[in-house]
């Protein structure tokens, strides 16, 4: 899952990297150990200067590989194709960030709170989690006490309010939770309380999940995404809004738009040309898909996306893909050169005002919508709903079993 917009990045040589990063190195080193040379004596600044250029070196190596595997991946024809058979493909060295991990937690160790130390804390977080499970279960452990002991009062942890949520999972969601209950700051209250019933809401609707525990936790998002409403509605957010504004598609999303609730009207730009509404295509099963041509996960699951509309095409099914796309020559272009798409195809373009007001949160966006126009599930990942779209079209066993084998369909 992207979000609307993808880091543009210059492939230049690997020198001219390390060049730039080892001035930068050398500024930030100077700023952020001098506090450490002057407490703990130069031997310990020496020693996270040290331990900090095994990070440095470590981030440009992962810069590189992700640099010329997102090039690989981008070209036509593998855009199906994983990160890691993209560096198997250009023979691309296998990194191991355990070293720069480490590195990094003992300058945290030394000191947590100095600016150096919040850096490498903020490297462990994100980088710990490609570790093996041991590992990654010690580090982790280690990285959310010392963010828990030092950082819940310190405004710098806004930084990592969303990718605490987004990537810290349950430890992730309990920091947030305590930012919320007891930060002296008011905006780092309100931005995690936004950031939690934001990012979970997706949650809400994991089909994975019984249903108990799913509605635990949209009880969970319901309040956080309240709270934000009445305690930190003049609060900025994201984006400049205040909290009173942001939070307005969650509530809307959790009233209109999650498991059971019945999907309101919508209506945009057939490409090839026209109007069209959702109210069009009652009395059929749909599969709302929100994709865009520079998304490569979308693109990659186009082809599961037409066999499920060939499969079930007598049964009164029928899939809608929606483009964020800045403009629909993108989509017609993509169409008449790359992939033909043989269903229904909207365009509302990146600023639509359906993307924001359902909360949709990346795409691809999957919306599985029964006859009557009840919202049946909603995921990152189509195949998570392949199971209520066939209860929902009355497939039979043969028609199931050719889906969830992934055999092609034939004409």
């Amino acid at each position: 899952m992207v979000g609307r917009l993808e880091g543009m990045t210059d492939s230049s040589g690997g020198n001219e990297v390390n060049r730039i990063t080892t001035a930068l190195l050398a500024a930030l080193l100077v700023a952020g150990c001098a506090r450490t040379e002057a407490d703990a004596g130069g031997e310990a600044g020496t020693e996270r200067v040290a331990a900090w250029q095994t990070v440095e070196n470590y981030k440009v190596d992962r810069r590189m590989n992700q640099l010329r595997s997102g090039e690989w991946l981008r070209e036509p024809g593998n855009e199906a194709r994983s990160m890691q058979e993209a560096e198997a493909a250009l023979g691309l060295r296998e990194l191991d960030a355990q070293p720069a991990v480490e590195a990094a937690l003992e300058i945290a160790r030394t000191n947590p709170t100095d600016d150096l130390g919040f850096l490498a804390l903020s490297f462990a977080f994100y980088e710990h989690r490609s570790l093996e499970d041991r590992k990654r279960q010690e580090y982790g452990d280690e990285v959310y006490e010392l963010l828990e002991t030092h950082y819940v009062n310190d405004l710098r942890l806004d930084r990592l309010l969303l990718s605490l949520i987004r990537f810290g999972g349950q430890h992730g969601v309990d920091l947030v939770d305590e930012v919320v209950a007891r930060s002296e700051h008011r905006v780092l209250r309100a931005r995690g309380a936004f950031w939690s019933a934001m990012e979970r809401l997706m949650e809400v609707d994991d089909l994975d999940s019984p249903p108990d525990e799913r509605a635990r936790v949209r009880a969970e998002v319901t309040s956080m995404a309240q709270l934000v409403a009445d305690e930190y509605s003049d609060v900025e957010v994201f984006r400049g809004e205040p909290g009173g504004v942001a939070i307005e598609p969650v509530l809307y999303a959790l009233e209109n738009v999650t498991v059971g609730a019945m999907l309101p009207e919508a209506a945009a730009e057939r490409v090839g040309g026209g109007q069209e509404s959702l109210s069009m295509y009652r009395g059929s099963v749909l599969l709302l898909d929100f994709w865009a041509t520079w998304c490569a996960p979308c693109i990659a699951s186009l082809p599961d996306v037409e066999r499920l509309q060939a499969l079930l095409k007598d049964r009164d099914f029928q899939v809608i893909t929606i483009s964020i796309d800045e403009n629909v020559e993108l989509v017609e272009a993509f169409m008449a050169d790359r992939m033909d798409l043989p269903y229904v195809n909207w365009f509302v373009g990146e600023q639509s005002d359906l993307y924001d007001d359902w909360a949709i949160q990346g795409v691809p966006t999957y919306i599985a919508v029964d006859r009557d126009g009840a919202v049946l599930g909603r995921s990152h990942d189509v195949e998570s709903l392949y199971d209520v779209i066939l209860e929902a079209t009355e497939a039979d066993a043969e028609a199931r079993a050719e889906l969830l084998a992934g055999e092609p369909v034939m004409p």
